[in-house]
């Protein structure tokens, strides 16, 4: 009987393999940084501690200006009467992003005893200040990344510390063209100088001065101004290299380019007559470098216009009409039976962020109801729910509390940050790990 021969087993390893090809890709400089740009930050981050080659690449400020500033989701407060410390809400946008993804439900980067608030996002970058005034009428100030925990606290000019001038900031980051970040300060250039003159006067002078974060200094920027005296100059909107500040009811809005140290009047579409100069903005906001507004005048209040600016700044022009009327028939509890019909209230909701996409066509807007988010398609006024919200439909503020969070690698720019003391330890460990690797990658 003829025995049959057994075939021969070739056994690879596949670890071996493997390391071969992790070997390669590290060796290729170029193909790595393909790769790495296209991962999400805060894998980045842990990657640091990978080897020395991928600690230097990935703390590159040139390798973060590659980063694509992709939307996780919105971060809004909470009402609470504890001022002191505030509780934040997390909407989720990403494709993979969740409800369970938010960077913090409470702002202790630092132990402030008033508590902090967030006064502004900015693609990626978060102005902060302490929930009360301290010093001579004004807040403590810090920049924060919610995506490394680091901070920084910014200074007031030097020649306000004793001076009772109060001063409102804004911040400018565009990561696309400069990983320094600047914030520009309002303040009056002599305190109560216009209100003692004139007390029948509702106009002050303003002086705009900016601080740098690659001088770490302040500068004087034009001569002073005249503004209404209820003009909100905190937390300006940023947009195309420009901080935008609507004017109170209908006085003269501003627009600032910080780069060419420049103030204009920012032109708005004209009021009723019947308003008395009373301007209802709904939202004024920015994505993509659009500005958008959205003002509602009569009723119905579910049929309304998105208007954005002209890229002169000659004016408005309608970009979306928006018709909620579907929405309302899906969700009737958006309908506040006890007022008449003809009130401008009369709808419950309110607009968190309007998205635009780099395909329009995928572009979306995010609406508040009752006790749910909505994602409103801008094309076809398809929309489907995000997530539930908390039962009581005031329990979160709409603009400005509103945030953008954009994922972003800004570590280059701010290396004179600090990390907070819960992460600091990690940060060190992080570091003396770094030290220790070699330059071959491990297995990811």
């Amino acid at each position: 009987m003829l025995s049959k021969k057994r075939p021969r087993i070739r056994i690879v390893r596949r670890s071996d393999k493997y390391s071969q090809n992790a070997e390669a890709i590290a060796n290729n400089y170029d193909l790595l940084i393909l790769i790495l740009v296209r991962l999400p930050v805060k894998s980045l981050l842990r990657f640091k501690s990978v080897s020395k080659t991928w600690h230097s690449i990935i703390s590159d400020p040139e390798f973060s200006r590659r980063l694509s500033l992709n939307i996780s989701g919105l971060i809004m407060c909470k009402l609470s009467y504890q001022v002191n410390k505030p509780e934040y809400g997390f909407i989720p946008l990403g494709n993979k992003s969740s409800t369970d993804d938010a960077p913090f439900k409470y702002l202790d980067f630092i132990n402030h005893s008033s508590g902090l608030k967030v006064v502004q996002s900015c693609n990626g970058l978060l102005l902060c200040s302490s929930s009360r005034y301290y010093n001579n009428f004004n807040y403590d100030y810090y920049i924060y990344n919610p995506t490394t925990k680091q901070f920084v606290t910014i200074p007031l000019p030097s020649n306000l510390q004793n001076a009772r001038i109060v001063c409102r900031l804004s911040l400018a980051f565009d990561p696309t063209k400069s990983l320094h970040y600047r914030v520009v300060c309002v303040r009056d250039p002599d305190p109560w100088l216009n209100i003692l003159d004139d007390p029948e006067s509702n106009y002050v002078s303003q002086q705009i001065e900016i601080y740098s974060s690659q001088t770490r200094s302040w500068r004087l920027s034009g001569k002073p101004f005249l503004s209404h005296v209820n003009t909100g100059f905190g937390g300006g909107l940023f947009c195309n290299g420009t901080i935008h500040w609507l004017g109170a009811y209908n006085n003269t809005s501003f627009y600032f380019n910080v780069e060419d140290d420049e103030l204009r009047d920012l032109p708005m579409p004209p009021i009723p007559d019947d308003w008395e100069d009373l301007r209802r903005v709904l939202y004024f906001g920015e994505s993509r470098n659009h500005l958008h507004l959205i003002e509602i005048y009569r009723p119905p209040t579910s049929r309304f216009s998105v208007y954005e600016v002209e890229s002169d700044y000659s004016g408005w022009f309608v970009k979306y009409n928006i018709n909620l009327d579907p929405l309302i028939v899906a969700y009737p509890g958006m309908v506040r039976t006890y007022l008449d019909p003809s009130d401008l209230n009369y709808y419950a909701f309110s607009i968190f962020y309007i998205v635009r996409e780099a395909n329009d066509e995928e572009s979306y807007m995010v609406l508040h109801i009752p006790e749910k988010a909505i994602r409103y398609s801008l094309k076809d006024g398809s929309f489907k729910k995000i997530c539930d919200l908390d039962a009581n439909e005031a329990e979160y503020r709409s603009s400005p509390a509103l945030i953008l969070l954009a994922y972003c690698c800004v570590v280059g720019c701010v290396s004179h940050f600090r990390a907070n003391k819960k992460n600091q330890n990690r940060c060190d460990n992080e570091e003396e790990h770094d030290d220790a690797t070699d330059d071959v990658p491990t297995s990811i």
